[in-house]
């Protein structure tokens, strides 16, 4: 499996805003497991109105082929509101799992 965590922190916070962003990304998330073989994602919020995302792949190899995929009008609106809410995000970590010990 193939995670990335990302950080994003929001243009303009405040609750709405906050549940906007929660919003659009659950969005982008159902998006890219439905159209791009992505398995999920968790999204916390950190102080000051941080969010870090963990995004999960079952490899690198799907992660990048999703790169190539032709977005549909869905998936660009839910990026256009992303990129209203949020300053660009930070990738924090990319890699692979080596153990999985949540079970």
């Amino acid at each position: 499996m193939y995670c990335i965590v990302y950080r994003f922190k929001l243009s303009q916070p405040s609750e709405d805003t906050a549940a906007r962003f929660v919003e659009t990304w659950s969005g982008i998330t159902d998006y890219l497991k439905r159209e791009c073989d992505a398995m999920g994602s968790r999204l916390h919020q950190g102080e000051e109105g941080v969010f870090f995302a963990y995004a999960q792949w079952p490899s690198l190899d799907v992660f990048e082929a999703s790169a190539a995929h032709e977005p549909k009008l869905e998936f660009v609106e839910l990026r256009l509101d992303w990129a209203e809410l949020c300053e660009p995000s930070e990738v924090v970590f990319a890699g692979e799992m080596l153990a999985d010990l949540s079970g």
